[in-house]
């Protein structure tokens, strides 16, 4: 004869929790990926000027001088030219945009008094700062003339 079987044994058989542990990485993973895509809405078209922040050279162009009157980029955008107004060259930056482009690429205080205090006999002056270089010189008439070089790394 047959002995019966006893229901205490199978439930005393150990299970393999793998595919509960498998389902849960799966899980983790798709909330990883999905979550993100829910709270932004999908939008992943990149701002205009998040792409510009990289090269601040041409984020100084866009931002300070949309009528572009008074910056060249040239160079594969590795110099900066700027043009400032003057008395009898009115056409260039205003005092306002070249503010503008000091405080976006970031050029310090002294060095920035030091080029809007110069005057026209004191010729073309040289400067730096952590990553670029600059020539420029300063005369009423003309203006605020600089060229801005980025620093190659």
């Amino acid at each position: 004869m047959t002995q019966p079987r006893h229901p205490a044994a199978e439930s005393t058989r150990k299970r393999s929790p793998l595919p509960w542990v498998l389902l849960a990485v799966f899980l983790v993973a798709l909330g990883v990926v999905l979550v993100p895509k829910l709270i932004g809405g999908g939008d992943e078209s990149p701002a205009p000027v998040a792409a510009s922040e990289a090269d601040p050279l041409l984020t100084a162009a866009d931002k300070c001088d949309p009528a572009k009157e008074g910056l060249k980029l040239s160079d594969k955008n590795r110099k900066l030219t700027v043009n400032g107004a003057g008395d009898k060259f009115p056409v260039g930056l205003s005092d306002a945009a070249m503010t503008c482009v000091f405080d976006t690429l970031g050029v310090p205080g002294a060095l920035s008094s030091r080029m809007t205090s110069t005057v026209g006999a004191d010729g073309q002056l040289e400067g730096e700062w952590p990553g670029f270089t600059v020539v420029w010189t300063n005369d009423n008439a003309k203006g605020l003339d600089l060229v801005v070089t980025r620093d190659e790394s």
